[in-house]
């Protein structure tokens, strides 16, 4: 976490439950993947477990190993030693994806190195961090937790920083232009695909209000297009009032927000006709939200030419099928999808579209995987990939 008075309330929180309980006390922290990590983080914690899956599905496997790891300290098992190594590396999101590429192949040698040193080794986490923070904690960090030799833990550390260092750039991603993605969206007898909005993803801060890629692909009459969601009340509240069936000019962003989000959440209007109403209350069904109750407030989906458009009350990532099927759409009858979400939606709609269906979006938005774009003021610098003249030794 970040805050507008200081980039380490994380490690500010740590710090102070370290001062009240004392020394003596055992200190356990768990983190999303996605975590920026000090020292002062890692320093009072007896033990730092981070999510191994990105999407994130392990949070209960991770919290069982956070407590496997406590009982082991009251047995007298461990005396936990702790070495943090973090590098001058901050990809985007996009790229920390656990199924395949770099980030998962880091994490599954962290795993197996780990097995082989079962007797010395109690954790591996690492952790890819969360570029658009913009902190000076931002970089991939190698956090390894011995169960009491902190030689061991710094030296392993450190193998897992050379090799991710070593593969640094294949932190990179060649995102799809809009233009190629309508084109191919207009492309017949294709197999089905899954575009990521990739510029404008709720979950990383996004307004989930950018009409870029809304507004190309209704210009060139796309069809068979499911898109969601888009984040206007306004409009949700008039197509409740209209009702299912009711037609009317589709004023998309009639309110243009605040800043930083207003420069991409441009006016566009069209006309649609509402054929679902809901009050956006469901149960998750699969990855992130899955078994979880989500409130999207009043929700519409809008039929606009040859795309249908969920229109929610109330910010959220798509990262569930509920998203479209909680108006009774099939999204097996769609040939594109269209998401305001960066990575989650891959375990939520995996069983439409396995990866190799799945296009991530050159879209802009303050969530832009294209680093060079955006103002960074806080992240310490030279830092890869936005300085290819960035280095690193390893730490001794």
């Amino acid at each position: 976490m970040t805050a507008t008075h200081m980039f380490d309330p994380d490690g500010e929180i740590v710090a102070r439950v370290r001062e009240a309980v004392g020394r003596r006390t055992r200190l356990v922290m768990t983190l999303d993947l996605h975590a920026n990590v000090s020292d002062r983080m890692v320093t009072p914690c007896d033990l730092l477990v981070g999510y191994r899956t990105n999407p994130h599905v392990d949070m209960i496997e991770r919290g069982e190993e956070a407590a496997f790891g406590l009982r082991r300290m009251f047995a007298g098992l461990a005396d936990p030693a702790t070495a943090l190594v973090r590098l001058p590396l901050t990809p985007a999101s996009v790229n920390l994806l656990t199924n395949a590429g770099p980030y998962g192949e880091l994490i599954d040698y962290g795993q197996k190195r780990q097995a082989e040193h079962s007797g010395g080794i109690l954790n591996v986490s690492l952790f890819g961090g969360f570029v658009f923070s913009d902190t000076p904690k931002n970089g991939l960090a190698a956090v390894v937790t011995a169960r009491s030799d902190r030689a061991l833990a710094q030296a392993f550390a450190n193998e897992m920083a050379e090799r991710a260092w070593a593969m640094r750039r294949r932190f990179r991603k060649t995102l799809m232009p809009i233009a190629e993605a309508v084109a191919y969206a207009n492309v017949h007898g294709r197999a089905p695909v899954i575009y990521s909005d990739s510029g404008d993803n709720p979950g990383g801060g996004g307004s989930g209000r950018t009409t870029e890629l809304l507004a190309a692909l209704h210009a060139a009459g796309a069809q068979g297009v499911l898109y969601g969601s888009f984040f206007d009340a306004a409009l949700a509240d008039e197509a409740h009032r209209l009702g299912k069936g009711g037609r009317f000019s589709a004023r998309f962003n009639r309110d243009r927000g605040r800043a930083p989000w207003e420069q991409w959440d441009l006016p566009f209007e069209a006309e649609a006709e509402v054929v679902g109403l809901s009050n956006g209350r469901f149960v998750g069904r699969l990855g992130l939200f899955q078994g979880r109750s989500i409130n999207l407030g009043p929700s519409a989906a809008l039929r606009i030419g040859g795309l249908t458009v969920v229109v929610i009350s109330a910010r959220n990532q798509t990262a569930d099928p509920m998203f479209f099927e909680m108006f009774g759409i099939d999204i097996a009858k769609a040939t594109t999808v269209v998401v305001k979400s960066r990575g989650h939606f891959r375990a939520g709609f995996r069983p439409w579209f396995p990866p190799e269906q799945v296009r991530e979006v050159d879209t802009a938005g303050l969530t832009s995987p294209v680093l060079e774009r955006l103002p960074f003021a806080g992240l310490s610098r030279p830092s890869y990939p936005l300085d290819e003249d960035a280095s690193w030794t390893p730490k001794t």
